[in-house]
């Protein structure tokens, strides 16, 4: 998820785990173990733009970086910070572990994907029942630690405050599961109803909430994208989007289009965009106009074909720059439903 729901997330552990001892200074100890997997983003400096796509949530984001660097940053901390006396080595480890693995547990619950067994396994662990940044999730923790650390630390209250901002936004979190499980059958029974079949299907919802969500299913030839609000009054709109995979020149065998392949799952589709290829990551899903017409997508990636192999050449996220307004305008729009 976003930076910030980590970092407070990472906090609240601190505080369940060490606040007694070290008051705000667990705080901040916590925020920053929340932190380091993300610092996987600084590969930008030096590797790819398709190198850095693939590297990030990769190793820092798995269970073995969680236990190793905690063992090492933890024994660090003891050694060289002046709270020895207060906490001990083990305490550290503990506190750097679970702000570490629920970093990567919380990633789990987005669509982007995170390789827990790096480097053992390149699965990605997705289970996309909230969107990267949702504010129901991340404003509990924030405020119930705003007001943590005004608590004295050895007050029975401060840990009830920090305990109280955990479990709501854990709450949340599980309600995103049951939510998506039920918005997966409404997208089902809707295929039947329209006679669409489909060999394999995913949802997600659309960024900064859990009202509006997005469809994806695959055909032979095709897939089919959509979306649904629990404010829609009227049956869900398909687009359907031709996959145009021949378009591609060693689909099985070229470096990056295989990249490509894995990050997306395999839920893509190809347009030619000024003779070179775009390749539109749909599990991202796509905007649509407000005839529920699908007219772009959120994720794409254009490519440049040299000397038989291609080359990611720009990395596209979010809508044309001369049309921000009139999608989220649109968006806005479509949470509310269709009538």
């Amino acid at each position: 998820m976003d930076s910030l729901s980590q970092l407070v997330l990472g906090a609240a552990v601190g505080e369940a785990l060490l606040g007694k001892k070290l008051g705000n200074r667990a705080i901040l100890w916590g925020a920053i173990g929340g932190t380091i997997p993300d610092l996987d983003v600084l590969s930008g400096l030096f590797l790819s733009e398709l190198g850095e796509l693939t590297f990030h949530r990769g190793i820092s984001h798995s269970l073995l970086f969680s236990v190793l660097f905690a063992l090492l940053l933890g024994w660090l901390i003891h050694r060289f910070n002046k709270t020895t006396s207060l906490v001990t080595r083990k305490e550290w480890q503990i506190m750097l572990f679970f702000a570490f693995f629920t970093h990567v547990i919380l990633d789990c619950f987005t669509v982007y994907g995170t390789q827990v067994f790096a480097p053992f396994s390149s699965y990605r662990v997705s289970w996309g029942s909230i969107a990267v940044v949702d504010p129901l999730y991340t404003i509990p923790l924030l405020l119930s630690l705003v007001i943590t650390g005004f608590i004295i630390r050895t007050k029975r209250t401060r840990r009830i405050v920090n305990y109280l901002g955990l479990a709501l936004s854990t709450l949340y979190l599980l309600f995103t599961v049951y939510n998506k499980a039920r918005v997966h059958n409404i997208f089902e029974h809707e295929l039947k109803a329209q006679n669409i079949e489909v060999t394999r299907m995913m949802t997600s919802p659309t960024i900064f909430n859990n009202i509006l969500w997005s469809f994806t299913a695959e055909a032979n030839d095709a897939y089919y994208v959509g979306l649904y609000s629990f404010y829609d009054t009227v049956p869900v709109k398909f687009s359907k989007i031709e996959k145009q995979h021949t378009l591609i020149q060693n689909i099985d065998s070229d470096p990056t289009i295989t990249s490509l392949r894995w990050f997306s799952n395999n839920y893509f589709c190809i347009d030619i965009v000024d003779g070179n290829l775009l390749f539109n990551d749909l599990r991202f899903g796509a905007y649509f106009d407000k005839e529920g017409n699908n007219t772009d997508y959120i994720f794409s990636f254009l490519l440049e074909e040299k000397d038989g192999k291609y080359e990611l050449i720009e990395t596209i996220i979010g809508p044309p720059k001369d049309q921000e307004e009139e999608y989220i305008d649109n968006f806005l729009a479509r949470i509310w439903g269709i009538n």
